[in-house]
């Protein structure tokens, strides 16, 4: 921690200068949980090194770049028509941090990035990204979308478009670079994608597009998957094709669409969102023509895994913020961590915080298994990535707004981060599917696939796994209350579907309150044998207490407060703390 010191002579505490990753015991202890011990050994040199350049340059630049957002150029000197978006210098050196130095967007699909024997598994490449969250929100959108398009066209792309897009999406060079965009949204259709209205013809034997898309995030990206209804096709998202439409053709022209405008948003003010006017622009189809959004679904859930890995991000930066701040103030005569109220909130912020860092590396852990062949992992990747981009993005607006509050008044200024970490918590319930769309998804998942008996058994599967005795109680209760939720569940699915829809998004809270319970159980199973101590299974312990059972917060036991300093330090919590 360090601290600025005011005309008053006064020291503030701030986090600028730390290393994210040294701050954070609760990161290393997670990813041995769910990456093999050599992957997750592996890690740690690079983890360390995200976590310093996060908790200082990055830091810096994402400060700057908030505060000077990009600016769409229409045209050139001479009238020409460029729609060049402009960049202040710290957002490009962050592309570069991103993009290049650690390769987010290349090691899923690269041999040897960060000098890994092989591709990087998904688990470690989620926990880097995690680190790297904390400082900036904004970029991370481009780069998941880069990797995610790379995944999409080697999933579904012809030989053709893999070999002329695939390896520039995936380069750590930044002069040969290609970025990618989404474009779904339309103005007629925003959750309902199949209202969209982009008209798709053959001209000449080329497919070229008509029409408009009303958020581009990444707006002025080399190349676009964007979804369109060929002529003729039927209504709905049956008849939507989906396209990849470059920047610039073959021959180095520009393609055939306009940037309208960049939109002023409240949050993500460091990557630019704008509005695209199609004029006959060159597609090229990817995959099946009449699957376009089957084939964008992919490319939507593992956008979704991000954006639930950056609400957690958010929530661990709000942590840190939080405890840094109440242990450098004070008030009443008293440092404000050792004032009750403060430490009843900074501890549901712990519990909220290692919750969803633990269902976020849960499912990379499954989609490394998924992508290996495993049916079982698919089916729970199917629902949980939906389910992690309702809850994690829900709580962080909590957890950032209560952040801001422990800080106060500074809190609200802007030379402070909170006020950023708030506003980007906002926008993280609404891009890939606001929280009624993925709620509704999860639902999906259980009545098309049959996801959720996947997902139990695996949650059983793993409480059955613990071995310490302390774990074995507190698995038992935990199981006890999985049961119930798995009973509630499965009648919501047999109501009618207006009862369904209405009460799916407090079912949601549900399941993943039972998830999260079941995972922090075995997390403090695994700590408590490795000798860590036991204050992995207090926060489990508490986080069934309050978010499953929904204990009466006037009856709860206080004692576990006593704890919040050793749980944020990951220092060892004794026994004799869970009664």
């Amino acid at each position: 921690m360090t601290t600025v010191t005011t005309p008053s002579n006064r020291a503030m505490p701030t986090t600028r200068g730390m290393n994210f990753f040294e701050a954070d015991p609760n990161l290393e202890r997670a990813l041995r949980v769910y990456a093999g011990p050599e992957d997750a050994e592996r890690a740690l040199p690079h983890l360390r090194e995200v976590g310093r350049c996060a908790g200082d340059e990055l830091d810096e630049l994402a400060a700057q770049a908030d505060a000077n957002p990009p600016v769409l150029r229409t045209h050139d000197r001479f009238g020409q028509r460029v729609d060049e978006i402009v960049y202040h210098p710290a957002f490009v050196e962050m592309q570069r941090l991103g993009f290049s130095r650690f390769g987010f967007a290349a090691m899923s699909h690269r041999e040897g990035v960060l000098g890994w024997p092989g591709r990087v598994p998904h688990v470690v490449k989620f926990a880097l990204s995690y680190v790297f969250v904390q400082a900036e929100f904004g970029l991370f959108c481009p780069i998941s979308m880069t990797d995610s398009a790379a995944r999409v066209l080697r999933m579904f792309g012809s030989p053709e478009l893999q070999g002329r897009y695939v390896p520039r999406l995936t380069s750590t060079d930044f002069g040969e670079l290609m970025q990618s965009a989404q474009l779904l949204t339309e103005r007629t259709g925003g959750s309902d994608v199949g209202a969209s209205e982009c008209v798709a013809r053959l001209v000449d034997g080329e497919w070229r597009i008509w029409g408009e898309k009303w958020f581009c995030s990444n707006a002025g990206a080399d190349v676009h998957l964007a979804l369109a209804r060929p002529e003729g096709a039927p209504a709905g998202t049956k008849g939507l094709g989906m396209f990849l439409v470059p920047k610039l053709l073959p021959d180095g022209s520009r393609n055939r669409y306009v940037i309208r405008r960049l939109k002023e948003k409240l949050g993500s003010r460091s990557m630019p969102t704008g509005e695209y006017e199609f004029e006959g622009a060159t597609g090229y189809v990817v995959g099946e023509i009449d699957r376009g959004f089957a084939q964008m679904a992919e490319m939507i859930n593992v956008s979704r895994l991000s954006n639930g890995m950056r609400a957690a991000a958010l929530m661990r930066r709000s942590l840190l913020e939080a405890a840094v701040h109440a242990r450098g103030r004070a008030a009443f005569g008293r440092a404000l961590f050792d004032l009750p109220l403060v430490r009843e909130q900074l501890f549901e912020m712990v519990l909220d915080s290692e919750a969803a860092l633990a269902i976020v590396l849960f499912a990379a852990q499954a989609l490394d298994r998924a992508d290996a062949g495993s049916e079982h992992d698919e089916l729970v990747v199917r629902i949980t990535t939906p389910l992690i981009k309702y809850a994690n993005c829900r709580r962080a607006r909590w957890t950032t707004g209560m952040a801001m509050n422990i800080r106060g008044g500074n809190g609200y200024i802007e030379e402070w981060v909170n006020a950023r970490l708030l506003r980007d918590a906002h926008l993280g319930s609404i891009w890939e599917g606001a929280e009624n769309v993925v709620a509704l998804d999860v639902a999906r998942a259980a009545i098309r696939n049959g996801a959720h008996e996947a997902l139990f058994r695996e949650l059983e599967t793993r409480l059955d796994s613990v071995t310490d005795e302390l774990a074995r109680r507190e698995a038992a209760a935990v199981r006890e209350e999985v049961g119930r939720v798995r009973r509630q569940f499965e009648r919501l699915l047999q109501a009618s579907e207006d009862e369904r829809e209405a009460k799916m998004a407090a079912m949601c809270d549900r399941l993943a309150a039972a998830v999260c319970a079941s995972l922090l159980t075995v997390e403090g199973d695994r700590e408590a044998a490795s000798g860590h101590g036991y204050g992995k299974l207090v926060a489990a312990r508490e986080y069934r207490r309050r978010y499953l059972e929904r204990q009466d917060p006037l009856e709860a036991d206080t004692g576990a407060l006593r704890w919040v300093g050793a749980l944020i330090d990951g220092a060892p919590v004794p026994a004799a703390a869970l009664g």
